[in-house]
């Protein structure tokens, strides 16, 4: 990347200084105004060339650094895994409980507050490369505790809510922390 920026401001700095040499020149006014176009065009493209490439290297630098959340993880009283779900590849999850009439994507019917938890209690979204999760009008809401931080925040049922890499999502008393 270093050589690219330095060839693309020598070749604007080749150009400024053709720029220069023909309008010193003893050429007729039409060449000159076509070759100090020339000059300039090819000038305005190296610095746009430098100016593309120090965007590039900024979305590449936030993108890198964005975690991607990829699985979902059951926790227990300890923070120990009790089971994990997988998300690649998916666009929308279902959070409840698989009481035979329904079909779950995150079954939580198992857990020992399953009766906490809605048939269908959540819904996960995928949108814009971020997951969002929304309450689907259940009895006992969900919460969220979002990495790095010792607050909880009550979710609204009418407002999805961005989920980051290492949130942990209070369905009833059931911790699911999303990761890679």
């Amino acid at each position: 990347m270093a050589k690219f920026n330095l060839y693309t401001t020598l070749i604007g700095i080749i150009s400024v200084l053709f720029v220069l040499t023909v309008y010193s020149s003893a050429f007729n006014f039409v060449l000159k105004i076509l070759l100090t176009a020339l000059g300039v065009g090819v000038f305005l493209h190296s610095a746009w060339l430098l100016y593309s490439a120090k965007v590039n290297r900024q979305v590449l630098k936030i993108t890198k650094s964005k975690k991607l959340i990829r699985k979902i993880f059951l926790l227990d009283e300890d923070e120990r895994v009790i089971k994990d779900w997988d998300l690649y590849g998916r666009v929308s999850v279902i959070v409840g409980k698989d009481v035979g009439e329904n079909s779950v994507d995150i079954d939580l019917s198992q857990s020992p507050y399953a009766a906490m938890i809605d048939v269908e209690h959540a819904v996960l979204n995928y949108a814009d490369g971020d997951w969002f999760i929304e309450d689907l009008d259940s009895r006992n809401g969900i919460s969220i505790k979002k990495f790095g931080q010792n607050r909880i925040y009550k979710l609204s049922s009418t407002e999805p809510c961005k989920l980051d890499f290492g949130d942990t999502i209070l369905i009833g008393n059931c911790h699911l922390r999303v990761a890679d």
